[in-house]
């Protein structure tokens, strides 16, 4: 009897957004991965993620993004996964405003790296963690069904809360609070001084991760490419002209491939393409997708 309860469990576990989105961070998309031969991926963190959508568009292409996450991160799931590109492919590598600097995950932000990534890559691995994620992906339901329950229940209350009172978007609102996170993260109190000593330090060290990154494509014959992504203009404008100069011209110099920067782009500035200043919504994606793919050149709207 406890078999069939769980296995009901699990399935519905698994159709909700809470356990697929916010408990595995969008991972189960790479553990049924099965397409080989892809045309593109993009890699990258939260920006990423809400970027690219490759629905409906003649392009074998996959979103391997994931929020939050560092360049170490979409290293390591490049070389788990670079088989899955095609000769010639093109590997989307994604900078934000802040990729050049090292952002402090804790042991719980690990525990989803475990059930898709090869030991070997993981970074700070523990055996006991990878065993208990391991576990619980396999038996969600039976691992943790009061959790399963509250969450599953919390998720259907705020979907009926979200059709009853729908939620009022605020991107100025959702602009000042992501750069308050940042500066508060990366203990930045003038976005126009030279780095300090310790970011420049970060700097350096994110630098051969990314100028890895770019060997590891080009000796495997796939094409990388730097994409900056576009954000809405009550978050771009925080930024001062010394911020690209200190942060992101400096991090990417000497860098041989293309850069596209849409972190300014005027095309894209309409407040119909966001969910915040930083994310794209669906709309947007899609619009933004399409602009990338025509301008690397594979794809003819």
């Amino acid at each position: 009897m406890n078999k069939i309860i769980y296995k009901i469990g699990n399935k519905i576990v698994r159709r909700t957004n809470w356990y697929n989105n916010s408990f595995w961070n969008g991972v189960t998309k790479f553990w049924q991965m099965n397409c080989f031969g892809l045309d593109v991926v993009n890699l990258g963190s939260g920006q990423g993620f809400y970027a690219f959508n490759y629905n409906g568009i003649d392009v074998k292409a996959q979103n391997w993004a994931l929020s939050p996450q560092s360049l170490l991160h979409d290293y390591d799931i490049l070389k788990n996964y670079f088989s899955y590109i095609r000769e010639g492919g093109y590997v989307l590598i994604i900078i934000c405003p802040f990729s050049c600097l090292v952002s402090q995950y804790d042991k719980k932000h690990n525990f989803k790296y475990y059930t898709f990534l090869h030991p070997a890559t993981i970074q700070n691995f523990d055996d006991k963690e990878r065993t208990r994620a391991l576990t619980v992906k396999a038996n969600p339901f039976g691992q943790m069904p009061v959790y399963c329950i509250k969450q599953t229940i919390r998720e259907v209350s705020r979907k009926i809360k979200t059709m009853l009172f729908p939620p009022k978007r605020d991107i100025q609102k959702s602009a000042d609070a992501m750069m308050s996170g940042w500066l508060k993260q990366f203990e930045i109190s003038d976005l126009s001084a030279p780095l300090s000593e310790k970011h420049l330090t970060e700097q350096e060290s994110r630098k051969k991760t990314l100028i890895g990154m770019v060997d590891f494509c080009k000796e495997r014959a796939l094409k990388p490419v730097i994409v900056i992504p576009p954000m809405h203009h009550s978050l771009s404008s925080m930024f001062p002209p010394e911020f690209k100069t200190n942060y992101i011209d400096a991090f990417l110099s000497g860098i041989d491939v293309p850069v596209f920067n849409y972190m300014n782009d005027v095309l894209m500035d309409k407040e119909e393409y966001y969910q915040t200043a930083l994310f794209l919504n669906e709309q947007g994606a899609r619009v933004f997708t399409k602009r990338v793919l025509k301008d690397i050149g594979i794809y003819v709207c």
